[in-house]
C-alpha cells in the first residue's frame, strides 16, 4: 500500500493558482475551480456523488503553480445549482461548453472519472472542435449502461458489477435516512468498509474521502444522471470521437471491467488503454501520481 491514496480530498491548495468562480449556464449556475492567470487547457469532470475537489489529489501530484486546469462541479453536484429536472447528456455537455465560452477557452483536454469520463466521451463526439484529447478513467461503463437498460440480463452476465452497482444505487439514490446513516458511518469510520469494490484498500482510505462522499451525495441528481443512460447508443456516439483517447481502468474495479475495455476497443480501436494495478473504481484518487504520468503522455502526443 506504499503511496496508496497519498493526498486528501478537499479544496485545491492555494499554490495551484486555482480560484473558485461561478458561471451561469443552461442548467443553472456552475461552480468551478479555474486558473486565475491563464486560460484553461485541461478540463476535469468528476464522478457521481463527488465534486471537483476529488481532483485535488491529482492537483497535488502535479506540484505545479498556476495550473491551466479547470475543475468543474457538474450541474446538480457540488456547489453548482440543483438540476431543474431530468436532463440529457447533450444538455450536460452544453453546460460544460458554456463555461468554456465564458472563460474564452478554445479546445481543451478532457479528463473525466466515472460519470465524468462517460460525459467526456459524449462531449468529444458532440463538440469535436472544443476537444483536443479525452481521458476517460473508469468512464467507458458499458456494463453500467447494461444494468440501467436491462438489469436482469446484465445481472446474470455480470453479477459482481450488479451487486456493486446495486449498493451504489441504494446509497446514492437513497433518501434522508440513508444520508443520516452515511453521515454516522463517516463519523465512526464504518463507511470506510462500505467503499469495498470502489477502492482497492478500504483501510487506506482517508477520512477526507468519507466526508466527501457524505457531502457530495445528491440522490435526485444521481437518479437524473442514471436516466441519461436509458437507450444510450454508445457504439454510434463513441465511434464519432476523433481525438486521441486514453481509457483508464483499475484492476480491482468491480463496476468498470475488462468487458467495458473490450466494448470501447470495438468502436475506438486506436484508444490507448491502461489498467493500473492496485486500484479500483476511484483509481484517480488512489494513485494520482501514476495517472498524472499517463495523462502527460497523452497531452504531449495530442
Amino acid at each position: 500500500m506504499t503511496g496508496y491514496f497519498p493526498y486528501d480530498v478537499g479544496p485545491p491548495p492555494s499554490s495551484s493558482g486555482l480560484v473558485v468562480d461561478t458561471f451561469a449556464g443552461p442548467l443553472g449556475a456552475v461552480r468551478v475551480h479555474r486558473p486565475q492567470r491563464v486560460s484553461p487547457e485541461v478540463v476535469l469532470l468528476h464522478g457521481v456523488s463527488l465534486d471537483s475537489t476529488c481532483w485535488t489529489p491529482l492537483v497535488r501530484a502535479s506540484g505545479e503553480a498556476d495550473l491551466p486546469w479547470l475543475l468543474v462541479d457538474l450541474p446538480g453536484f457540488g456547489g453548482s445549482d440543483p438540476l431543474p429536472g431530468p436532463v440529457s447528456l447533450d444538455a450536460m455537455a452544453a453546460a460544460v461548453v458554456a463555461v468554456l465560452d465564458s472563460l474564452g477557452a478554445d479546445a481543451c483536454h478532457l479528463v473525466g472519472h466515472s460519470m465524468g469520463g462517460f460525459l467526456a466521451l459524449h462531449l468529444a463526439a458532440r463538440h469535436p472542435t472544443r476537444v483536443r484529447s479525452v481521458a476517460s478513467l473508469s468512464g467507458s461503463y458499458v456494463t453500467v449502461l447494461d444494468l440501467v437498460n436491462d438489469p436482469l440480463r446484465a445481472a446474470l452476465a455480470h453479477p459482481r458489477a450488479w451487486a456493486t452497482y446495486a449498493g451504489v444505487r441504494a446509497v446514492a439514490g437513497g433518501g434522508p435516512l440513508v444520508q443520516r446513516v452515511l453521515a454516522a458511518g463517516a463519523r465512526t469510520g464504518l463507511l470506510r468498509w462500505g467503499t469495498t469494490g470502489l477502492v482497492a484498500h478500504p483501510r487506506g482510505v482517508p477520512d477526507s474521502l468519507l466526508a466527501a462522499l457524505v457531502s457530495g451525495n445528491r440522490p435526485r441528481s444521481f437518479r437524473y444522471a442514471e436516466a441519461t443512460g436509458h437507450g444510450y447508443d454508445w457504439r454510434t456516439t463513441w465511434g464519432e470521437v476523433g481525438v486521441p483517447v486514453l481509457a483508464g481502468y483499475g484492476d480491482r474495479d468491480r463496476l468498470v471491467t475488462g468487458h467495458d475495455a473490450r466494448a470501447l476497443r470495438s468502436v475506438l480501436p486506436g484508444a490507448h488503454q491502461v489498467v493500473l494495478g492496485g486500484t479500483a473504481h476511484l483509481s484517480p484518487m488512489e494513485r494520482p501520481d501514476a495517472w498524472l504520468a499517463e495523462l502527460r503522455r497523452l497531452w504531449d502526443g495530442a
